[in-house]
C-alpha cells in the first residue's frame, strides 16, 4: 500500500515510492545529479540521512515492499484531502466576468497576434543577451502593454494561449507564459497597470541569465553533473545583473528575475530567502514558474496535467509558496484550467474552454466522450453554471481525466483551435 509520511519517520528498510520533491528546482527537474528518483529501498542510515538532508519534506512508501507506518495516511486518502482542500478555494466571491467588452472568440484572434510577437521578441531578446548586448527595454515594454490591453478587454483569452500548451518550444515560451500568467495574477489581485506591466516585463525577461549557460548544459537531455548544476543554477545571478544594467529597468521587473526560484520555507536559491523576506512580486514569480515549468513537456520530463498540477503545488505549497498567494493564483486561473479534460458526474467527459468567474467549479465544457462507454460523442458545449442549483441533472464535475489516456488534444476543442498551434 502507497502511504504519504513525514520525513521524520523514514527508517532505513522503508521502500520509497515517491520522493515528491519535483518543487525543488523546475527548471532542473529529474537533472539534479543529487536528486533521489525513485522507487527505491533505502537500506542504511546513511541513505536515511542523505534524503533528509536534502530538504525532502514529505515522501511516499510502499509498505508492501518495506517497513510500514501503520498511522500514515493512504495516497488515496492524500488525494481525497487534496481534491477536497482545492475545491475549497473555489469560493465563489471571484470577479464577475459580465463587464468584459470583448467576448474570447473575438479577443482570441488579437491575442494570438500579441502573443506571437511577444515569442518572437524574446526569441530576439534572449539571443542579444547570448551575444553579449544589451537589453533595449522599450520594445519589450510596448509588447507586454499590448498584452495587458488584450487581458483588459477580455481575461481569458491571452491566458488560454499559456494555459493550453500545443508545442514543446519551452525555451522562448515559458518566459512568454510566465510573462502572461504573471500579469493575469496581477490583474486578479486588483494591481495597477502600470505595476501589471512592470511584473510581465520581469516575468519575460526572467530565465534571460540562461543565455550565459552554456548549451551544452542548458539542452542536456540527462543529469547534469555537480559542476554543470552549480552552473544552471547560476542563472538566476546573470538575471539580475543584465537587469541592473538594462536602462529603465524598474525594481518590480528585477525582484521577478532575481526570486523566482526562492521558497518559503528558505529552501531556495540564490539567497536562500525566507518568508516575507522574499518580495510579493518574488513569490508570485515562484508559484507561476513553477507551474509552468512542471505542466510542460521537456525532453527529460512529461508535463502534468493542469488540475494534477495543482493539487501536487497545493500538497507543497505548506512548505514552499506563500499559501494566500497560492490560493489567489488558483483563482485566478481556476480549479479546472482551461483545456481540463473533466469527468461529469453523469459520465461524459468534457474539455474545460472558459471558466466562469463567479464559480470556478462550474465552467464551461465542451462534452466530446461517453465515460461509460469510451465513445466519443458530437462535441456539444455545457455551460456548468446553467446547472448549478440542479445537482440531479449530472452535470456537476466529479474529477479530471488524463486527456492523453483517452486520446484527446483539448486543442481541438478551443475556440478557433489553429491559434494555439
Amino acid at each position: 500500500m502507497i502511504k504519504k509520511i513525514a520525513v521524520r519517520q523514514l527508517r532505513a528498510g522503508m521502500f520509497v515510492h515517491d520522493f515528491n520533491h519535483d518543487w525543488k528546482d523546475p527548471c532542473c527537474q529529474d537533472r539534479d545529479p543529487n536528486a533521489f528518483r525513485g522507487p527505491r529501498m533505502l537500506r542504511t542510515d546513511e541513505e536515511v540521512q542523505a534524503v533528509i538532508q536534502h530538504g525532502i519534506v514529505e515522501l511516499y512508501i510502499d509498505s508492501a515492499r518495506g517497513r510500514d507506518v501503520e498511522e500514515a495516511p493512504t495516497a488515496a486518502e492524500v488525494q481525497a484531502m487534496l481534491e477536497a482542500q482545492l475545491r475549497d478555494l473555489a469560493v465563489d466571491d471571484a470577479e464577475d466576468g459580465s463587464s468584459q467588452e470583448v467576448p474570447m472568440e473575438r479577443e482570441i484572434h488579437q491575442a494570438a497576434k500579441v502573443k506571437a510577437h511577444a515569442r518572437n521578441l524574446v526569441g530576439n531578446i534572449l539571443e542579444d543577451a547570448r551575444l553579449g548586448r544589451q537589453v533595449t527595454l522599450s520594445p519589450v515594454k510596448d509588447a507586454v502593454r499590448n498584452m495587458a490591453d488584450s487581458m483588459f478587454r477580455n481575461p481569458d483569452a491571452l491566458l488560454s494561449l499559456s494555459l493550453i500548451k500545443q508545442r514543446d518550444e519551452y525555451t522562448f515560451m515559458h518566459s512568454v507564459n510566465v510573462g502572461v500568467m504573471l500579469m493575469s495574477f496581477c490583474r486578479a489581485l486588483n494591481m495597477d497597470e502600470e505595476e501589471i506591466i512592470n511584473v510581465g516585463i520581469g516575468g519575460m525577461l526572467h530565465d534571460i541569465g540562461k543565455m550565459r549557460t552554456p548549451e551544452a548544459i542548458l539542452n542536456k537531455a540527462g543529469k547534469l553533473t555537480d559542476e554543470e548544476f552549480a552552473i544552471m543554477k547560476k542563472h538566476v545571478t546573470y538575471s539580475r545583473k543584465i537587469l541592473s544594467e538594462t536602462p529603465g529597468i524598474a525594481e518590480v521587473s528585477m525582484h521577478v528575475a532575481a526570486q523566482h526560484h526562492e521558497r518559503f520555507d528558505g529552501s531556495g536559491y540564490p539567497m536562500g530567502l525566507k518568508g516575507e523576506e522574499i518580495n510579493r512580486f518574488g513569490q508570485m514569480a515562484a508559484i507561476v514558474d513553477v507551474y509552468d515549468a512542471i505542466t510542460s513537456d521537456r525532453c527529460y520530463h512529461k508535463g502534468n496535467p493542469p488540475h494534477l498540477a495543482l493539487k501536487r503545488m497545493l500538497e507543497w505549497s505548506r512548505h514552499h509558496f506563500s499559501a494566500e498567494l497560492y490560493q489567489k493564483f488558483v483563482q485566478c486561473v481556476g480549479i479546472y484550467p482551461m483545456g481540463t479534460l473533466v469527468r461529469l458526474e453523469n459520465g461524459l467527459l468534457g474539455v474545460v474552454i472558459r471558466p466562469n468567474h463567479e464559480s470556478l467549479l462550474h465552467p464551461v465544457v465542451t462534452v466530446v466522450i461517453n465515460g461509460k462507454t469510451g465513445q466519443r460523442v458530437q462535441p456539444r458545449e455545457v455551460n456548468l453554471m446553467a446547472y448549478k442549483s440542479d445537482i440531479q441533472s449530472g452535470y456537476v464535475i466529479k474529477g479530471h481525466e488524463d486527456a492523453a489516456k483517452w486520446q484527446i488534444n483539448p486543442v481541438e476543442f478551443m475556440p478557433n483551435p489553429k491559434l494555439y498551434e
